[in-house]
């Protein structure tokens, strides 16, 4: 047991590790100094409907974000839709759950579908994903905070 490894499904880092797929265990999207929690970022989201997203500003997204090409193909086809957080001020509204699942659905063409959070259920999500102090300063932050010039916002063109 001195040489105990741990191996992955498919050889890739992204992939669940083999034997472990049971443990229960926090998922958490970083963006700067935000983090989400995705299993409370889950229960929050059942009560909203669905969005379809477009191909265009989500390829946009998706160049901003980490994305492991050869996990995509890794993936089954039936993991459902993303999860989607609204940022005050006009901060945007980033993808924090399933970018991969967008990145096929993009170079796949096929659509992709989003839970998206208001700004009401976003804040509540990192309050609840980070200590509140924390949560309620970087949000008052983003919220004082002005659109950066080359975001594009729902049916404006680029």
């Amino acid at each position: 047991m001195a040489d105990l490894r741990f191996r992955h499904h498919n050889r890739c880092s992204r992939c669940p590790v083999i034997g472990a797929e049971d443990i229960p265990g926090d998922e958490y999207f970083e963006l700067r100094a935000l983090r989400f929690n995705l299993q409370i970022a889950r229960k929050l989201c059942r009560d909203f409907m669905l969005h379809r997203l477009d191909g265009v500003g989500l390829a946009r997204w998706l160049d901003h974000v980490h994305i492991d090409q050869e996990h995509i193909d890794h993936l089954p086809s039936n993991l459902g839709p993303g999860i989607m957080v609204t940022l005050p001020g006009g901060c945007g509204r980033p993808l924090i759950d399933g970018n991969h699942r967008a990145a096929r659905a993009v170079r796949d063409r096929t659509e992709f579908l989003a839970y998206l959070l208001p700004e009401t259920e976003t804040l509540e999500l990192l309050r609840r994903s980070m200590d509140h102090i924390t949560a309620d300063r970087l949000w008052n932050r983003l919220y004082l905070a002005k659109p950066h010039p080359n975001d594009v916002h729902e049916g404006e063109k680029r």
